[in-house]
């Protein structure tokens, strides 16, 4: 998952009985994300002169990369040179480090973006788990009124749900069909809206769409339904009075692993002091970021909301260590039956995905 591109305005409004304060989820301690790549020691890797160049989205999911710098952790662990270079989309992040001419050497990057590319290259790497899911954190909205008062309703006919695009996956495939998810968020709804109403699920009609144009289209009835997550979620609930019918990040996908750090498989294997200095310093950051209050300057300064408005949204957890199962899990929901997010020929590529390989450094 992930947000649209900074400088999205948010509406100025008053504090929400249901949203008081951000959900930030405490971790214990710093581990296991400590350690160096391609059988280096445990240690962070020493002093790297050379810029080390990160491609991010900003937002709430990778705050970390934001306040690691602002915190001087980089140059603490020996990355004396980072510069966070601030891309659009996803797919810009992705491009960043697989063009020919690399212009980043680490991206901040979704999972659905991750496996996808891995599916079709195999030459990414994870660094680090940056962001998973909190209950709140993806939902399907409509407006009061509405004739839809549960899931069961999603799937009628008449009903059509936004969906937040996902650029390289939508742009690789063909419009998202029905049973097909086009984005790890789309894929995660659908696998929740089974447990209501089972198969049907596949029967959902999408657009897809930017989050702030799903807002402005359920406000003026042109969607029935959006699937949003944050800031858009405060936004369309404290404007509009939209209420949820979904949690996209419950059951069983509760905490699913959304927003990894990743590089190329040769720059990790040239590079594995900046890897472990890399590793060292974000661990520490991720950790400073689940301590409540941490968030909120970084989210000013690197995507443009108020302290205020970052401190009413629902905001998931930065994990210190990687969880392999956790991740695999993404992969299953992704190529699973006919949920599949990638081409039928590429299915069986995608379900044999194997995370441990691409895991740099010690997981659990």
């Amino acid at each position: 998952m992930r947000l649209d591109p900074a400088g999205v305005p948010l509406l100025n409004r008053g504090r929400r009985a249901l949203r008081a304060r951000c959900v930030l989820a405490a971790v214990s301690g710093l581990a296991l994300l400590l350690a160096a790549g391609c059988g280096n020691s445990g240690s962070p890797g020493g002093a790297v002169s050379s810029t080390v160049v990160i491609a991010a989205v900003p937002g709430v999911s990778d705050a970390a990369i934001y306040l690691a710098q602002k915190d001087g952790l980089f140059a603490a662990e020996g990355l004396q040179h980072v510069r966070i270079e601030n891309e659009p989309s996803q797919a810009a992040v992705v491009n960043a480090l697989q063009n020919s001419h690399p212009v980043a050497d680490i991206g901040a990057s979704d999972y659905g973006n991750i496996f996808y590319a891995q599916a079709q290259s195999h030459d990414l790497r994870i660094l680090a788990d940056g962001y998973d899911a909190t209950a709140g954190s993806l939902e399907i909205l409509t407006l009061p009124g509405s004739s839809i008062t549960s899931p069961a309703g999603l799937v009628s006919t008449n009903v059509t749900v936004g969906m937040p695009s996902d650029d390289i996956v939508t742009a690789l495939k063909k419009a998202p069909s029905a049973g097909q998810p086009a984005s790890l968020d789309q894929a995660a709804a659908i696998q929740v809206l089974k447990n209501y109403v089972g198969n049907a699920a596949g029967s959902v009609k999408w657009k897809v769409e930017s989050q702030q144009q799903e807002v402005k289209d359920l406000g003026s009835h042109k969607l029935q339904a959006i699937l949003v997550s944050e800031p858009y979620i405060y936004q369309a609930e404290s404007k509009l009075g939209a209420t949820e019918v979904l949690d996209a990040f419950s059951g069983e996908t509760a905490g699913l692993p959304l927003l990894g750090y990743v590089a190329l498989n040769a720059w990790v294997g040239q590079n594995p002091g900046a890897v472990a200095d890399f590793q060292a310093a974000i661990a520490k950051a991720q950790a400073e970021a689940s301590l409540a209050g941490q968030v909120q300057g970084v989210l000013h300064s690197s995507a443009g909301m108020s302290v205020q408005d970052a401190d009413l949204i629902t905001v998931g957890t930065y994990p210190t260590s990687t969880s392999i199962e956790k991740l695999q899990s993404v992969v299953l929901l992704m190529g699973s039956g006919n949920g599949s997010m990638v081409n039928t020929n590429d299915a069986a590529v995608s379900r044999r995905l194997n995370i441990k390989p691409m895991l740099v450094g010690p997981s659990n």
